[in-house]
Order: C-alpha cells, then sequence, then structure tokens
C-alpha cells in the first residue's frame, strides 16, 4: 500500500474509532514514517517545528482575557448598550442578541464560549417574552459564528501561523465581514418578527442620553478590541503582545474595576486555559507531521497542478475552496481543518492569484459556518446544551436561519475588497 493512502486510511480508522483528533494526527502520521522507513525523530522534530512558534504565544492570552471575561459576567454589561440601540426595532431583543453577541466576539475570540454566554442570557429571555424556543436557540447559535471572525480571533491566529500569513491584516481583515454577518443576521431577525409579530422592547428610540447610559456601562469591556487593533496598527505591539496586554486589562477590570471576578476563581480559570491551550498545541503538533508527510509526498503540488489544468480563473477556485470548507466543516471541528487543509489549498490559492489575507478570512468564515452544521456543530450544541432544548428540534429551523451567513460567505469570497479594504488602510505594509 502507497504510504500516503496509508495515512488515510489509518486516520479514517483512528477518527471513526473515536480517536481524538490530535491523537489520530499523530499515531497515523508516525505509523506511516515506521512503515516507509524514515527516521522516527522525524515526528518529535516536526512536532516541535509545529508549536515553536513566537505568534502562537498569543492564544493563550486569547484564551485566558475570554475566560476572565465570561467568568466576570462582562456581557450582562453589554446588553444596557445594545438595548438602547436596537431594542426599539420590532423583535427588539433578536436584534439585541445579535448586536450583544457583536460585541462579545470582539472581547472572547472563541465562538464556543460565545454560544454558551449568548444562549444563557437570552435563551430564556426571549422564552418569556413570547419568542418561539427553537428560533432564540438557534438564533444564539448563529450570532456566536462571528466570535472566530470579529478580532481578536483564535482561528486567525492559528490560520497566521499555519500559512505563514500576517495575523494582524488577519484580524483587522475580518471586521468587515464579520459586522456584514451581524447586519445579515439582524435582517433575517425582521423579517422574522414582522412575520411572528415579535415585541418591541421600547415604543421608540431611548435617544441618545440612553445610549451614553449604555456606553458607560459597556466602556470598560469594549475596551480589548480597541487596545488589539488599535496597539498594532499604532506599531505599539505585536498582535502576540496584544493579546498579552488584553489578558491584563480584562484581569484589571474584572478584579479591580467591576469587582465582578473573585481572586479564588482565577485558579480554575487558569487551569481552564492550559487546558485549552494544551488541547491546540497537540493538535498543532499532530497536524505539522501529517502536513510534513503531505509535503513530502507532494500532494499539495499534486493538487495545484490537478485543479489549475482545468480553471485558473480565481473567482471558480475560491468558490470550490468555500464549497470544500464547509463540507469539512459538516464533519471536522474548525482547529484540525484549517491544520490539515490550509497546508493544501494555500499554494493552489497564491498560484491563481488570491491574496492570502482574503484566503484566511474565508477560510475562518466557513470553518465558523461549520461549528452550526451537524453532527459536529459546536455552537448548535453548545446553544441547545445551556437552552436545555435538543439538537432534534431545532435542524429544520437552524438550517434556515443559516442562509443569510452562507450569502456573506460567498459575497465576501466574490469580493476581495471586503477582507482587504481595512488592512489597506490601516497596515498597508502588513499586505
Amino acid at each position: 500500500m502507497h504510504p500516503l493512502t496509508l495515512l488515510l486510511v489509518l486516520l479514517s480508522v483512528t477518527l471513526v474509532a473515536g480517536v481524538p483528533i490530535s491523537f489520530a494526527l499523530i499515531l497515523s502520521s508516525a505509523a506511516v514514517v515506521w512503515a516507509a522507513d524514515l527516521p522516527l525523530t522525524v515526528v518529535v522534530q516536526q512536532m516541535f517545528v509545529g508549536i515553536n512558534s513566537f505568534t502562537l504565544l498569543a492564544l493563550p492570552f486569547f484564551f485566558l482575557a475570554g475566560n476572565v471575561m465570561t467568568h466576570g459576567g462582562i456581557s450582562e454589561r453589554l446588553v444596557k448598550l445594545a438595548m438602547a440601540l436596537v431594542g426599539h426595532l420590532r423583535g427588539g431583543l433578536a436584534h439585541v442578541n445579535v448586536v450583544v453577541g457583536m460585541f462579545i466576539s470582539g472581547i472572547s475570540g472563541s465562538s464556543t464560549a460565545d454560544a454558551a454566554a449568548i444562549s444563557s442570557i437570552f435563551a430564556p429571555a426571549m422564552k418569556k417574552r413570547g419568542y418561539d424556543e427553537r428560533f432564540s436557540v438557534c438564533l444564539s447559535a448563529c450570532t456566536s459564528t462571528m466570535g472566530a471572525v470579529i478580532p481578536p480571533s483564535i482561528l486567525m491566529v492559528v490560520y497566521g501561523a499555519t500559512a505563514n500569513t500576517s495575523i494582524g491584516a488577519l484580524l483587522i481583515g475580518g471586521i468587515v465581514p464579520g459586522i456584514l454577518m451581524g447586519l445579515a443576521l439582524m435582517v433575517q431577525s425582521h423579517v422574522f418578527a414582522v412575520k411572528y409579530d415579535f415585541p418591541r422592547e421600547h415604543p421608540r428610540f431611548l435617544g441618545l442620553r440612553a445610549v451614553w447610559a449604555g456606553v458607560k456601562a459597556s466602556v470598560w469591556p469594549l475596551g480589548v478590541p480597541v487596545i488589539i487593533i488599535v496597539g498594532m496598527v499604532g506599531g505599539v505591539f505585536t498582535p502576540t503582545e496584544s493579546a498579552a496586554v488584553a489578558a491584563v486589562y480584562a484581569l484589571f477590570i474584572t478584579l479591580f474595576v467591576f469587582k465582578s471576578l473573585s481572586w479564588r476563581a482565577l485558579p480554575k480559570i487558569f487551569g481552564e486555559t492550559a487546558v485549552q491551550f494544551s488541547q491546540v498545541l497537540f493538535c498543532l503538533g499532530g497536524a505539522t507531521i501529517f502536513g510534513w508527510l503531505l509535503a513530502f509526498y507532494q500532494v499539495p503540488d499534486i493538487v495545484t497542478d490537478f485543479i489549475v489544468s482545468f480553471t485558473r480563473d480565481p473567482i471558480v477556485v475560491m468558490v470550490l475552496i468555500v464549497f470544500v470548507n464547509v463540507l469539512l466543516g459538516t464533519f471536522m471541528d474548525a482547529l484540525p481543518a484549517i491544520l490539515i487543509f490550509v497546508p493544501i489549498i494555500h499554494p493552489l490559492a497564491v498560484e491563481v492569484g488570491i491574496h492570502p489575507v482574503h484566503l484566511g478570512v474565508i477560510v475562518v468564515m466557513t470553518q465558523s459556518f461549520g461549528l452550526l452544521t451537524p453532527p459536529l456543530g459546536m455552537c448548535a450544541m453548545t446553544a441547545c446544551a445551556v437552552a436545555g432544548v435538543s439538537m432534534a428540534r431545532i435542524q429544520k429551523l437552524l438550517h434556515i436561519m443559516m442562509l443569510p451567513l452562507l450569502l456573506v460567505i460567498m459575497l465576501c469570497a466574490l469580493a476581495p475588497w471586503t477582507a482587504l479594504a481595512l488592512p489597506r488602510v490601516l497596515v498597508p505594509n502588513w499586505l
């Protein structure tokens, strides 16, 4: 059996057997290295290369900032501002759900964490106000997917490290697409609100005074994305340093400003952060040796030559990449999908003239979309678990509510300016 065939067979068998993806990558790759009579030291060397990156130090700090904000109850402070902004619209609580989700996405960087926070706040509140329970769960799940796109984004950091692309440009490039995702969900919420006569939270716009009161209540947590973006654009610190500053800032406002977090809770939060980062490192190590074997057997070159022999049209190639990533999202988690397949599609995209930052934003968007699709839709599963609703009950409605997000993905895929306009204006030297 050819080593490449053996690699894919072993990976498939271990995954079907329920082996965690990181260990499945390591075991299947090590077995192929041994079968191909390659030095076993290659496994350790390549795994070390995969995690020996300064940019990856941003991940534990982003994890820590998000965990601190979540445990500190920051999301509830953002509701007041969102309510003042959009609570007067028909279906006001649905619009508040989306706006709060956009705010939280700029703080946590994790879609699954956002799903838990948003669903815990809005599922009971929307049910109490007469909203269909399935609608509130589906909307919370869809809203949480913006967490992987709007900076800070953990997946953007992983993609940048994997594809050797500017992480700062990727983070800034996700702002416009993330906002478009939020606007699409608000348009959809309005359609549902008109059709099912969802209530307004206020009879009219509360005015600038109410908005200002909301800003004062939420200005401290909203300082996280400001610190990250302004700090990077101004050249004050790198993306990795910005993550560290964001973590310290999150600890400061929750411990000393709001006093919503106790010192006794810190060991648990640090422990959660260490576990999350360790899981990512194992995945990175396994994906690196797996990717090295693919490169050793020239898989990226074979795929690129095969596709280019049919077409060099960047639009066709981008549509194909979107389709493949959406398909991957139905049975593979976002992190391993990026680690495994980006080394294959990145050379193809560069060959046909697709900008690496544009590609990165689209890949992250499609992988965040995969967080909704069964059977591994982590955002949908999290929202259901928090609200106490079964996945089977929401499937039909969820697929309908996913359509606006898919339309935004296709718009951004076909219009590179959506991902490149802000980086070209703010950080042109990073492109």
